[in-house]
Protein backbone atom coordinates (compact mmCIF):
# COMPACT_ATOMS: atom_id res chain seq x y z
CA UNK A 1 0.00 0.00 0.00
CA UNK A 2 1.58 3.25 -0.81
CA UNK A 3 0.87 6.71 0.37
CA UNK A 4 -1.62 8.57 -1.53
CA UNK A 5 -1.06 12.02 -2.20
CA UNK A 6 -3.30 13.04 -5.22
CA UNK A 7 -4.66 16.59 -5.27
CA UNK A 8 -8.41 17.77 -5.18
CA UNK A 9 -8.30 21.59 -5.97
CA UNK A 10 -5.27 22.81 -3.83
CA UNK A 11 -5.78 20.68 -0.53
CA UNK A 12 -4.54 16.90 -0.76
CA UNK A 13 -6.62 13.85 0.20
CA UNK A 14 -6.04 12.15 3.42
CA UNK A 15 -6.17 8.85 4.48
CA UNK A 16 -8.53 7.96 7.46
CA UNK A 17 -7.62 4.93 9.32
CA UNK A 18 -10.64 5.41 11.89
CA UNK A 19 -10.86 5.83 15.92
CA UNK A 20 -7.03 4.15 16.39
CA UNK A 21 -4.12 4.81 19.47
CA UNK A 22 -0.86 3.95 18.34
CA UNK A 23 2.01 3.76 21.32
CA UNK A 24 5.60 3.56 19.78
CA UNK A 25 8.26 2.10 22.50
CA UNK A 26 11.77 3.32 21.60
CA UNK A 27 14.82 1.87 23.27
CA UNK A 28 16.84 4.61 24.09
CA UNK A 29 19.58 3.07 26.03
CA UNK A 30 23.55 2.98 25.87
CA UNK A 31 23.78 0.31 23.29
CA UNK A 32 21.60 1.39 20.80
CA UNK A 33 23.34 4.34 19.97
CA UNK A 34 22.40 7.82 18.63
CA UNK A 35 22.57 7.45 15.13
CA UNK A 36 19.87 4.23 15.70
CA UNK A 37 18.17 5.91 18.03
CA UNK A 38 17.26 8.81 14.95
CA UNK A 39 16.68 5.81 12.97
CA UNK A 40 14.05 4.91 15.29
CA UNK A 41 12.60 8.13 15.12
CA UNK A 42 12.49 8.85 11.49
CA UNK A 43 11.01 4.85 11.78
CA UNK A 44 7.89 6.60 14.03
CA UNK A 45 7.45 9.65 11.84
CA UNK A 46 7.90 7.94 8.65
CA UNK A 47 5.57 5.59 9.61
CA UNK A 48 2.75 7.60 10.69
CA UNK A 49 3.19 9.99 7.50
CA UNK A 50 1.64 7.00 5.45
CA UNK A 51 -1.03 6.89 8.11
CA UNK A 52 -2.63 10.11 6.74
CA UNK A 53 -4.92 12.68 8.97
CA UNK A 54 -4.37 12.76 12.79
CA UNK A 55 -7.25 13.21 15.35
CA UNK A 56 -7.19 17.56 15.62
CA UNK A 57 -8.46 16.72 19.30
CA UNK A 58 -7.04 14.49 21.76
CA UNK A 59 -10.63 14.17 23.20
CA UNK A 60 -12.29 12.78 19.93
CA UNK A 61 -13.87 9.68 19.52
CA UNK A 62 -12.61 9.22 16.05
CA UNK A 63 -9.26 10.21 14.09
CA UNK A 64 -5.96 8.60 14.57
CA UNK A 65 -3.85 9.85 17.82
CA UNK A 66 0.16 8.82 18.59
CA UNK A 67 2.07 8.56 21.61
CA UNK A 68 5.24 7.63 21.92
CA UNK A 69 7.81 6.09 25.39
CA UNK A 70 11.80 6.53 25.14
CA UNK A 71 12.83 4.30 27.55
CA UNK A 72 16.45 3.65 28.85
CA UNK A 73 16.66 3.02 32.49
CA UNK A 74 14.35 3.17 35.33
CA UNK A 75 13.15 6.62 36.41
CA UNK A 76 13.98 8.39 33.34
CA UNK A 77 11.17 7.28 30.86
CA UNK A 78 10.00 10.16 28.50
CA UNK A 79 6.48 10.22 26.33
CA UNK A 80 4.78 12.14 23.97
CA UNK A 81 1.18 11.24 25.54
CA UNK A 82 -1.89 10.12 23.27
CA UNK A 83 -4.47 13.19 25.23
CA UNK A 84 -1.56 15.72 24.22
CA UNK A 85 -3.55 18.86 23.46
CA UNK A 86 -0.60 20.51 21.51
CA UNK A 87 -0.36 17.54 19.40
CA UNK A 88 -2.69 18.20 16.74
CA UNK A 89 -1.21 17.61 13.68
CA UNK A 90 1.62 16.06 11.88
CA UNK A 91 3.84 18.85 12.05
CA UNK A 92 3.45 18.86 15.41
CA UNK A 93 3.47 15.62 16.21
CA UNK A 94 7.19 15.23 14.00
CA UNK A 95 8.71 18.19 15.93
CA UNK A 96 7.54 16.34 19.33
CA UNK A 97 9.38 13.14 18.04
CA UNK A 98 12.73 14.92 16.79
CA UNK A 99 12.79 16.91 19.77
CA UNK A 100 13.69 13.43 21.99
CA UNK A 101 16.80 13.25 23.20
CA UNK A 102 19.14 9.95 23.72
CA UNK A 103 19.29 8.85 26.95
CA UNK A 104 22.05 6.26 26.59
CA UNK A 105 21.39 4.79 30.23
CA UNK A 106 20.70 1.12 30.82
CA UNK A 107 17.74 -0.90 29.90
CA UNK A 108 14.83 -1.47 31.73
CA UNK A 109 12.08 -3.53 29.06
CA UNK A 110 9.73 -4.47 31.02
CA UNK A 111 9.22 -1.75 33.35
CA UNK A 112 9.02 0.47 30.16
CA UNK A 113 5.75 -1.36 28.98
CA UNK A 114 4.31 -1.04 32.30
CA UNK A 115 4.81 2.54 32.41
CA UNK A 116 3.57 2.69 28.76
CA UNK A 117 -0.06 0.78 29.70
CA UNK A 118 -0.22 3.11 32.90
CA UNK A 119 0.46 6.73 31.91
CA UNK A 120 -0.18 6.64 28.28
CA UNK A 121 -3.22 3.67 27.39
CA UNK A 122 -5.01 2.66 31.01
CA UNK A 123 -6.63 6.51 31.89
CA UNK A 124 -7.01 7.80 27.64
CA UNK A 125 -7.85 4.90 25.67
CA UNK A 126 -10.94 5.65 23.88
CA UNK A 127 -13.81 3.59 24.20
CA UNK A 128 -14.22 2.11 20.38
CA UNK A 129 -10.73 2.85 19.60
CA UNK A 130 -8.32 0.69 18.44
CA UNK A 131 -4.91 0.48 20.50
CA UNK A 132 -1.66 -0.83 18.45
CA UNK A 133 1.80 -0.80 20.83
CA UNK A 134 4.48 -1.17 18.35
CA UNK A 135 7.79 -1.64 20.66
CA UNK A 136 11.45 -1.38 19.10
CA UNK A 137 14.07 -2.93 21.37
CA UNK A 138 17.17 -5.32 20.90
CA UNK A 139 15.01 -7.63 22.95
CA UNK A 140 17.46 -7.53 26.66
CA UNK A 141 16.92 -5.95 29.26
CA UNK A 142 18.52 -5.47 32.79
CA UNK A 143 18.08 -8.49 35.29
CA UNK A 144 17.66 -5.87 37.78
CA UNK A 145 14.21 -5.33 35.89
CA UNK A 146 10.80 -7.57 36.48
CA UNK A 147 10.50 -10.12 33.65
CA UNK A 148 6.95 -10.74 34.77
CA UNK A 149 6.12 -7.56 33.30
CA UNK A 150 7.11 -8.45 29.82
CA UNK A 151 3.56 -9.23 29.04
CA UNK A 152 2.37 -6.23 30.86
CA UNK A 153 0.44 -5.27 28.20
CA UNK A 154 -1.04 -8.15 27.03
CA UNK A 155 -3.78 -8.44 29.94
CA UNK A 156 -5.90 -5.70 27.92
CA UNK A 157 -7.09 -7.49 25.23
CA UNK A 158 -7.89 -4.14 23.66
CA UNK A 159 -4.11 -3.94 23.12
CA UNK A 160 -2.50 -5.14 20.16
CA UNK A 161 1.14 -5.65 20.78
CA UNK A 162 3.90 -5.91 17.54
CA UNK A 163 7.25 -6.36 18.95
CA UNK A 164 10.44 -5.36 16.45
CA UNK A 165 13.91 -6.99 17.60
CA UNK A 166 17.04 -5.44 16.55
CA UNK A 167 20.94 -5.83 16.95
CA UNK A 168 22.04 -3.36 18.68
CA UNK A 169 25.15 -1.18 17.79
CA UNK A 170 28.10 -3.83 19.20
CA UNK A 171 25.98 -6.19 16.82
CA UNK A 172 24.95 -8.85 19.71
CA UNK A 173 22.09 -10.71 18.97
CA UNK A 174 18.62 -10.12 20.50
CA UNK A 175 16.75 -12.42 22.64
CA UNK A 176 13.69 -13.98 20.43
CA UNK A 177 12.43 -15.20 23.47
CA UNK A 178 11.94 -12.35 25.33
CA UNK A 179 10.25 -10.57 22.09
CA UNK A 180 8.14 -13.23 21.65
CA UNK A 181 7.12 -12.68 25.01
CA UNK A 182 6.47 -8.74 24.43
CA UNK A 183 4.15 -9.82 21.63
CA UNK A 184 1.76 -11.66 23.55
CA UNK A 185 3.38 -14.87 22.26
CA UNK A 186 2.30 -14.73 19.24
CA UNK A 187 5.24 -14.90 16.66
CA UNK A 188 3.34 -13.54 13.90
CA UNK A 189 3.82 -10.07 15.70
CA UNK A 190 7.41 -10.75 16.55
CA UNK A 191 9.90 -9.40 13.62
CA UNK A 192 13.63 -9.66 13.73
CA UNK A 193 15.60 -7.68 12.19
CA UNK A 194 19.77 -7.56 11.67
CA UNK A 195 20.27 -3.68 11.27
CA UNK A 196 18.37 -0.58 12.22
CA UNK A 197 18.26 0.85 9.03
CA UNK A 198 16.00 -2.06 8.19
CA UNK A 199 13.36 -0.22 10.12
CA UNK A 200 12.92 2.77 7.30
CA UNK A 201 13.63 0.69 4.41
CA UNK A 202 9.99 1.08 2.22
CA UNK A 203 9.10 -2.70 2.02
CA UNK A 204 8.88 -2.82 6.12
CA UNK A 205 6.98 0.64 6.54
CA UNK A 206 4.47 -0.53 3.91
CA UNK A 207 3.97 -3.88 6.07
CA UNK A 208 3.69 -1.51 8.72
CA UNK A 209 1.56 0.35 7.45
CA UNK A 210 -0.80 -2.78 6.32
CA UNK A 211 -0.89 -3.64 9.90
CA UNK A 212 -1.43 -0.89 12.20
CA UNK A 213 -4.23 0.45 9.30
CA UNK A 214 -5.69 -2.27 7.07
CA UNK A 215 -8.33 -0.80 5.81
CA UNK A 216 -8.18 3.14 5.15
CA UNK A 217 -10.27 5.84 4.01
CA UNK A 218 -9.63 8.05 1.64
CA UNK A 219 -11.13 11.29 1.68
CA UNK A 220 -10.35 14.27 -0.77
CA UNK A 221 -12.01 17.98 0.97
CA UNK A 222 -13.34 20.14 -1.08
CA UNK A 223 -11.63 23.44 0.82
CA UNK A 224 -9.82 26.13 0.17
CA UNK A 225 -5.78 26.41 0.93
CA UNK A 226 -5.30 27.45 4.28
CA UNK A 227 -1.30 29.16 5.15
CA UNK A 228 0.44 28.68 8.36
CA UNK A 229 2.90 31.27 9.96
CA UNK A 230 6.32 30.47 8.52
CA UNK A 231 8.57 30.02 11.76
CA UNK A 232 12.07 28.77 11.23
CA UNK A 233 12.60 25.10 11.53
CA UNK A 234 15.41 23.15 13.42
CA UNK A 235 14.90 25.44 15.93
CA UNK A 236 14.30 23.73 19.37
CA UNK A 237 17.36 21.27 19.56
CA UNK A 238 20.98 21.37 18.07
CA UNK A 239 21.24 20.27 14.90
CA UNK A 240 25.08 20.41 12.88
CA UNK A 241 24.71 19.80 9.05
CA UNK A 242 27.74 18.79 6.84
CA UNK A 243 27.08 19.69 3.05
CA UNK A 244 29.81 17.44 1.12
CA UNK A 245 29.63 18.36 -2.63
CA UNK A 246 31.07 15.89 -5.07
CA UNK A 247 33.10 18.70 -7.30
CA UNK A 248 33.92 15.92 -9.73
CA UNK A 249 33.21 16.91 -13.43
CA UNK A 250 30.13 15.05 -13.97
CA UNK A 251 28.73 17.80 -11.12
CA UNK A 252 28.98 20.70 -14.62
CA UNK A 253 29.68 24.45 -13.91
CA UNK A 254 26.14 25.19 -13.85
CA UNK A 255 25.25 22.59 -11.05
CA UNK A 256 27.66 23.69 -8.81
CA UNK A 257 26.64 27.53 -8.83
CA UNK A 258 23.14 25.87 -8.13
CA UNK A 259 24.43 23.72 -5.32
CA UNK A 260 26.24 27.15 -3.86
CA UNK A 261 22.75 28.80 -4.44
CA UNK A 262 20.91 26.06 -3.00
CA UNK A 263 23.14 25.60 0.41
CA UNK A 264 22.96 29.47 0.63
CA UNK A 265 18.90 29.05 0.68
CA UNK A 266 19.27 26.61 3.53
CA UNK A 267 21.26 28.84 5.54
CA UNK A 268 18.48 31.56 5.21
CA UNK A 269 15.52 29.24 5.64
CA UNK A 270 17.14 27.54 8.97
CA UNK A 271 16.96 28.87 12.65
CA UNK A 272 20.71 29.76 12.79
CA UNK A 273 22.25 29.50 16.18
CA UNK A 274 22.65 32.87 17.73
CA UNK A 275 25.95 32.45 19.13
CA UNK A 276 28.94 30.31 20.22
CA UNK A 277 27.39 28.87 22.96
CA UNK A 278 23.92 28.28 22.01
CA UNK A 279 23.28 24.96 22.39
CA UNK A 280 19.92 24.98 20.02
CA UNK A 281 19.55 25.70 16.26
CA UNK A 282 21.53 24.93 13.67
CA UNK A 283 24.66 25.57 12.25
CA UNK A 284 26.28 24.37 8.55
CA UNK A 285 29.66 22.98 7.16
CA UNK A 286 30.11 22.80 3.62
CA UNK A 287 33.18 20.97 2.27
CA UNK A 288 33.64 20.01 -1.70
CA UNK A 289 35.54 16.85 -2.55
CA UNK A 290 37.29 15.52 -5.66
CA UNK A 291 39.44 12.93 -6.40
CA UNK A 292 41.53 10.87 -3.27
CA UNK A 293 42.69 13.69 -0.28
CA UNK A 294 41.06 16.77 -2.31
CA UNK A 295 39.17 18.30 0.11
CA UNK A 296 38.44 21.75 0.38
CA UNK A 297 36.40 22.90 3.34
CA UNK A 298 34.70 26.28 2.18
CA UNK A 299 33.49 26.59 5.92
CA UNK A 300 33.46 24.42 9.03
CA UNK A 301 30.34 24.16 11.69
CA UNK A 302 29.32 27.56 12.00
CA UNK A 303 26.24 30.09 13.05
CA UNK A 304 27.69 32.89 11.14
CA UNK A 305 26.13 34.11 7.92
CA UNK A 306 28.59 36.37 7.05
CA UNK A 307 31.05 32.96 7.02
CA UNK A 308 28.63 30.97 5.34
CA UNK A 309 28.01 34.02 2.63
CA UNK A 310 32.24 34.68 2.11
CA UNK A 311 32.82 30.95 2.00
CA UNK A 312 30.16 29.99 -0.78
CA UNK A 313 31.25 33.02 -2.81
CA UNK A 314 35.85 32.18 -2.75
CA UNK A 315 34.40 28.11 -3.07
CA UNK A 316 35.85 26.86 -6.85
CA UNK A 317 34.36 24.25 -8.88
CA UNK A 318 37.22 21.35 -8.69
CA UNK A 319 35.95 19.92 -12.21
CA UNK A 320 37.91 16.55 -10.86
CA UNK A 321 37.24 12.60 -10.52
CA UNK A 322 35.42 11.69 -7.35
CA UNK A 323 36.15 9.50 -3.82
CA UNK A 324 33.32 9.56 -1.82
CA UNK A 325 35.28 7.51 1.38
CA UNK A 326 38.06 9.66 1.12
CA UNK A 327 35.59 12.80 1.40
CA UNK A 328 33.80 10.87 4.24
CA UNK A 329 36.76 9.98 6.27
CA UNK A 330 37.95 13.73 6.18
CA UNK A 331 34.88 15.58 7.26
CA UNK A 332 34.66 13.33 10.47
CA UNK A 333 38.13 13.59 11.17
CA UNK A 334 38.58 17.37 10.18
CA UNK A 335 35.12 19.31 10.78
CA UNK A 336 33.58 16.91 13.28
CA UNK A 337 36.88 16.95 15.46
CA UNK A 338 40.36 17.54 14.76
CA UNK A 339 43.06 15.27 17.18
CA UNK A 340 41.17 15.29 20.92
CA UNK A 341 39.09 18.34 20.12
CA UNK A 342 35.67 17.70 19.39
CA UNK A 343 34.02 20.75 17.31
CA UNK A 344 30.50 19.51 17.07
CA UNK A 345 27.77 20.65 19.84
CA UNK A 346 26.94 18.07 23.14
CA UNK A 347 24.19 16.65 22.50
CA UNK A 348 23.46 17.80 18.66
CA UNK A 349 22.27 15.79 15.75
CA UNK A 350 24.90 15.57 13.79
CA UNK A 351 24.27 15.09 10.19
CA UNK A 352 26.03 14.88 6.91
CA UNK A 353 24.49 15.56 3.65
CA UNK A 354 25.57 13.81 0.60
CA UNK A 355 25.23 15.92 -2.83
CA UNK A 356 26.73 13.16 -4.93
CA UNK A 357 24.79 10.94 -8.18
CA UNK A 358 26.70 7.97 -6.43
CA UNK A 359 28.95 7.51 -9.46
CA UNK A 360 32.50 7.98 -7.17
CA UNK A 361 35.17 6.11 -6.28
CA UNK A 362 33.66 4.10 -3.21
CA UNK A 363 36.39 1.53 -2.01
CA UNK A 364 36.25 1.14 1.36
CA UNK A 365 33.02 2.82 1.78
CA UNK A 366 31.21 0.20 4.24
CA UNK A 367 34.30 0.93 6.44
CA UNK A 368 33.34 4.70 5.75
CA UNK A 369 29.79 4.26 6.97
CA UNK A 370 30.45 2.12 9.86
CA UNK A 371 32.67 4.95 11.01
CA UNK A 372 29.87 7.56 9.94
CA UNK A 373 27.90 5.44 12.58
CA UNK A 374 30.59 5.36 15.34
CA UNK A 375 30.24 8.84 15.37
CA UNK A 376 26.98 9.29 15.88
CA UNK A 377 26.36 11.01 12.09
CA UNK A 378 23.05 10.48 10.29
CA UNK A 379 23.30 11.01 6.33
CA UNK A 380 20.91 12.01 4.22
CA UNK A 381 21.83 11.98 0.30
CA UNK A 382 20.39 14.58 -2.39
CA UNK A 383 20.87 12.92 -6.12
CA UNK A 384 19.95 14.37 -10.33
CA UNK A 385 19.65 13.02 -13.20
CA UNK A 386 19.10 9.59 -13.73
CA UNK A 387 22.84 8.44 -14.33
CA UNK A 388 23.26 7.74 -10.92
CA UNK A 389 24.81 4.20 -9.20
CA UNK A 390 21.51 3.36 -6.80
CA UNK A 391 23.72 0.79 -4.84
CA UNK A 392 25.83 3.60 -3.40
CA UNK A 393 23.59 6.32 -2.62
CA UNK A 394 21.64 3.48 -0.61
CA UNK A 395 25.10 2.79 1.09
CA UNK A 396 25.50 6.91 1.81
CA UNK A 397 22.10 6.77 3.12
CA UNK A 398 22.71 4.18 5.77
CA UNK A 399 19.88 1.55 4.08
CA UNK A 400 16.69 4.74 4.48
CA UNK A 401 15.51 5.34 0.71
CA UNK A 402 13.56 7.70 2.71
CA UNK A 403 16.81 10.07 3.39
CA UNK A 404 17.36 9.89 -0.50
CA UNK A 405 15.93 13.21 -2.01
CA UNK A 406 16.01 12.94 -5.70
CA UNK A 407 15.64 15.25 -9.01
CA UNK A 408 15.71 15.11 -12.96
CA UNK A 409 17.68 18.29 -12.40
CA UNK A 410 19.19 20.29 -9.34
CA UNK A 411 17.56 23.27 -10.16
CA UNK A 412 14.65 21.26 -8.94
CA UNK A 413 15.86 21.32 -5.28
CA UNK A 414 15.36 25.09 -5.49
CA UNK A 415 11.66 24.93 -5.96
CA UNK A 416 9.38 25.16 -3.28
CA UNK A 417 8.06 21.72 -3.07
CA UNK A 418 11.17 19.50 -2.76
CA UNK A 419 13.56 22.47 -1.01
CA UNK A 420 10.45 22.82 1.84
CA UNK A 421 10.30 18.65 2.33
CA UNK A 422 14.60 19.01 2.40
CA UNK A 423 13.83 20.78 5.35
CA UNK A 424 11.50 19.00 6.74
CA UNK A 425 13.76 16.06 6.71
CA UNK A 426 16.66 17.63 8.06
CA UNK A 427 15.15 19.24 11.02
Amino acid sequence: MTYIKETCGCCDCEKHCGAMDIVFVIDSSESVGLTNFTLEKNFVINTINRLGSMATEPTSPTGTRVGVVQYSHNGTFESIRLDDPTINSMSAFKTAVKNLKWIAGGTFTPSALKYAYDNLIRDSKRARSKVSVVVVTDGRFDPRDDDNQLTYLCNDPAVVVNAIGIGDMFDTKHDSETLVSIACNNKARATEMKRYSDLVADEFLEKMETVLCPDPVIKCPDLPCRSEPDVAPCVERPVDLVFLLDGSERLGEKNFLLVREFVQKVADRLGLARSITDRKRARLALMEFGKESENRVAFELTHDPAIIVNGLAALQYLDSSSNVTSATFHAIYNILSRGNTQKTRRNAEVSFIFITDGVTDSIHLERAVKTMRSHQVVSTVIATGSDIDQEVLTKLAMGDQQAIFKGEKFSDFLKSSLFDRFIQWVC
